[in-house]
């Protein structure tokens, strides 16, 4: 009998999977996966089909969306929105440690406006109420927060730019991501051997 671990990370996969990622470190092609360049027709291949799996689960087939595997996680992606999209003002809804993280991050970059929080409640809720301001370049929030337990149940409704933080449940339920400007995720929650 194997183990089980119903951590909120790692998690038991299917010995299917287990056998097939074996097979190929040991022969993608008469060549390991390991031993390809990232260059290479056959690995830009694995990519391709990835990215297009990704946008497919999400439903953005065909709508103007790219899927991109980045490194350094959900963290790095804290300063990476920012940088790459904080001009003035940015809107952040503050609902657990890693939303506050991506708040200090964003306010390197420039004014953070954060709407609301439930930090002074040890994070037990989900704020509500809360007015995002129409002169921001961007609205960001984290659907789910692993560590405390919440996570928000539907998409805000706002007239700037929505980012959000679905590191621990993109793929979990329906949602309309066309509502979205840009989703970000750690592969190591429910993309990765967590999901």
């Amino acid at each position: 009998m194997l183990k089980h671990n119903f951590s909120a990370g790692p998690c038991i996969l299917p010995q299917e999977v287990f056998k097939k990622a074996a097979a190929a470190v040991l022969n993608f092609n008469d060549l390991s996966i390991l031993e390809i360049s990232h260059r290479s027709k056959d690995f830009v291949a694995v990519m391709e089909k990835a990215q297009a799996l990704a946008l497919e689960h999400l439903g953005l087939t065909d709508k103007g969306y790219k899927a991109l595997f980045l490194g350094g996680g959900a963290s790095m992606q804290f300063l990476m929105v920012a940088y790459n999209l904080l001009e003035n003002k940015a809107a952040y809804l503050n609902t657990g440690t890693w939303s506050d993280k991506a708040i200090k991050e964003a306010k390197i970059f420039g004014e953070v406006v954060e709407v609301a929080s439930s930090k002074a409640d040890n994070y037990n809720h989900i704020p509500k109420d809360y007015t995002v301001p129409s002169d921001v370049d961007y609205f960001h929030f984290q659907t789910n927060n692993t560590i405390f337990g919440t996570q928000l149940q539907s998409t805000p409704d706002v007239s700037v730019p929505l980012i959000c933080d679905m590191s621990s449940d993109i793929f979990s339920r329906q949602r309309d991501f066309e509502k979205y400007d840009l989703i970000y995720a750690g592969a190591q929650k429910n993309m990765g051997p967590a999901g």
